[in-house]
Parts: C-alpha cells; sequence; structure tokens
C-alpha cells in the first residue's frame, strides 16, 4: 500500500478519535433528552399470524412514525407467551425493550407456573393498547351452525370434541374451560404456542374448535373459511354484528376476554414511559390506525396510566381466583 496513503488514514483514525470518544461521552444525555434516539426492540411473545403480532405490527409501525425510530418486531413464542415476557423483564430497563404482550403472559401464565420466573412486579405498565373480543371458531364446513348445536354435539360425543387455544393461561384456554364446566362435558384440549398454529390445524380439520382471540381470525371468518359461533364480549363484536355474544347464547359464566398492552422492564425511567405514553395516546386518536385495528377485529382502548394500574391489579386478581378454584392450572 501506499506509504502516503497509509499515513493520511493513520492520521485520519487518530483525529477521528477524540471526537468519537466524546460523542460517546455525551450518547447517554443525549438519548434520554432525545428518546427514542436508536431503533426499539419489542417482543411479541408469540408466533407470528396470531392478535398479539397482528396488534403489535400495527402499534409498532405507528409509535415509529410518531417517535422517529424503528420499532422492531421480535417474536418470541412459547409457555403461553412467558419466554417472552421473560427475556423483556430481564433486558436492559432503558426504554428500547418493551413487550407487546396479551392477558396470558402480563396477568395469568406466570400466576400457573410453579415458581413463576417473573411476576407482576417486574413489569413496568406502559400503555393498554385494546380490549380484544374472544371468538369460538369451527371449520366452515363443520355441520354445526350455531353454538346451540355444538353444544349439542358435544353433550352427545362427551370427550371427542377437540378445541385448541393459544397457549396455556390465554383467554381463549380459559374460554375452553368455562365452557367445559358450564357444560359440565369434557373437551380434547390442545394448547398452541400461539393462534396462528391452533387456527392452521383447524383449517387442517385436525381440530374441532379453537377458541382464541376475533383478531387472529376475522379475516378467515370474513372469508367464509371459518365459521364464528359466539363472541366473547359484553357486546356483539362490531366487525361481526351478526354473530351472538356468548350470553345471548345463554352461556353469561364465559366471560373472559382478552386486552393487549405495552409493558416495559421495571426500573424504565418515567421519562420514557411518559413519552410512550404521550406517543400511544396520538396513535389512539389517530382515525387511520384506530380504523386498521378495529379492522382485525380489535377494540383500541385509552386508559389513562392510573386506571390502567387499576385495569391490571384486577385481571391479576381475577386469574388469581380461577387459580385458587382449580379451574386454571398449569398443563
Amino acid at each position: 500500500m501506499n506509504p502516503c496513503i497509509t499515513r493520511r488514514r493513520t492520521l485520519a483514525a487518530a483525529l477521528a478519535a477524540p471526537f468519537a470518544l466524546s460523542l460517546t461521552s455525551l450518547r447517554p444525555a443525549w438519548a434520554q433528552d432525545g428518546y427514542p434516539a436508536r431503533p426499539v426492540k419489542v417482543i411479541v411473545p408469540f408466533v407470528p399470524g396470531g392478535n398479539a403480532d397482528s396488534t403489535a405490527r400495527i402499534f409498532a409501525e405507528a409509535y415509529g412514525q410518531r417517535l422517529g425510530q424503528p420499532f422492531v418486531i421480535d417474536n418470541r413464542g412459547g409457555a403461553g407467551g412467558m419466554i417472552g415476557a421473560l427475556q423483556m423483564v430481564r433486558s436492559e430497563p432503558d426504554g428500547y425493550n418493551l413487550m407487546m404482550g396479551t392477558t396470558a403472559p402480563i396477568v395469568s401464565s406466570w400466576q400457573m407456573a410453579d415458581k413463576a420466573p417473573y411476576g407482576i412486579k417486574d413489569m413496568k405498565p406502559v400503555a393498554l393498547l385494546t380490549l380484544v373480543p374472544g371468538v369460538l371458531v369451527v371449520n366452515a364446513a363443520s355441520p354445526w351452525k350455531t353454538y346451540q348445536e355444538f353444544v349439542a354435539h358435544a353433550k352427545a360425543h362427551a370427550g371427542d370434541v377437540r378445541i385448541g387455544h393459544p397457549g396455556n393461561g390465554t383467554a381463549g384456554h380459559v374460554n375452553i374451560l368455562q365452557i367445559q364446566k358450564a357444560l359440565g362435558t369434557p373437551f380434547v384440549i390442545a394448547g398452541y404456542k400461539g393462534a396462528g398454529p391452533a387456527v392452521q390445524d383447524l383449517l387442517g380439520k385436525q381440530l374441532d374448535a379453537v377458541a382464541t382471540d376475533l383478531p387472529s381470525t376475522l379475516q378467515l371468518v370474513k372469508g367464509g373459511k371459518l365459521r364464528a359461533l359466539a363472541v366473547v364480549f359484553p357486546q356483539r363484536a362490531p366487525s361481526l354484528p351478526d354473530v351472538p355474544t356468548m350470553a345471548e347464547a345463554r352461556q353469561p359464566e364465559v366471560d373472559i376476554a382478552p386486552f393487549t398492552a405495552v409493558m416495559a422492564p421495571r426500573g424504565t425511567p418515567q421519562a420514557v414511559v411518559d413519552r410512550l405514553v404521550a406517543a400511544n395516546d396520538a396513535v389512539l386518536a389517530d382515525a387511520a390506525t384506530r380504523k386498521r385495528v378495529e379492522d382485525i377485529g380489535g377494540v383500541p382502548t385509552r386508559m389513562a396510566p392510573a386506571d390502567f394500574d387499576r385495569f391490571l391489579a384486577r385481571q391479576v386478581a381475577t386469574y388469581a381466583a380461577l387459580v385458587q378454584s382449580g379451574l386454571l392450572t398449569a398443563e
């Protein structure tokens, strides 16, 4: 190599080093004042294709547009969402490690685990994203046109009906247990690492039904590949107005519906959380984003931080009661 070129490169590196060092020393203050200063990792504790994944991608894109940095989805499915949630709570609490999760990893799965590796105390609540109708679906080729026909078959063939759910401790799992208890009829219950794989097995006729969240199945219902028998929500879902609620189907005991929310590791600076809350409020006020969420079956819902804290406390208590009653147990 030409010695002159070598000397010029050496000189350039020497001149750049103090400048680079000064930038490095300034980065923490700059990053704190201008959060986010780099891409943010968003863990989705389920495999792609389900409600958590679909909802997270809509909100991650909208957050990125509002805050000027990519919010990058990282799917970490398994153990009712606990694998992804555990990774999140063990991450650096700096605002660059978030989770967009659902009911299971946030309030229920860890309550069911023996010596759970984390709990609600290890998470910093950020914001509620959506309340989500649950749904009981069957293959469009199924002979059951109504929930009542499904019930009649289940009672006549006790122990033969195969029902899937997105994972242990999910709202879909609880709904199956609630139906089973209400009917006094056992099912063959199959848990999956998310709604996507369960729905695929339903389409392939390895299952007779799936209890999950509406966003995971809405397009397939509208496309004529699945049939919704009932929704689990206080009122009919706007996206499926002809489908009765479980209460209308004379099954009011089936009443646990999921939610999606943003959580961070405990210890995440409040200034960062406040910035995320402000961004979330703006996203929820955006008509185009709300429509995208509603189009997949979610109900965009804003809660003030104090209300969200109380909401989570009630959810934790509800699932604690289910565990204590023996209805909800580890698989």
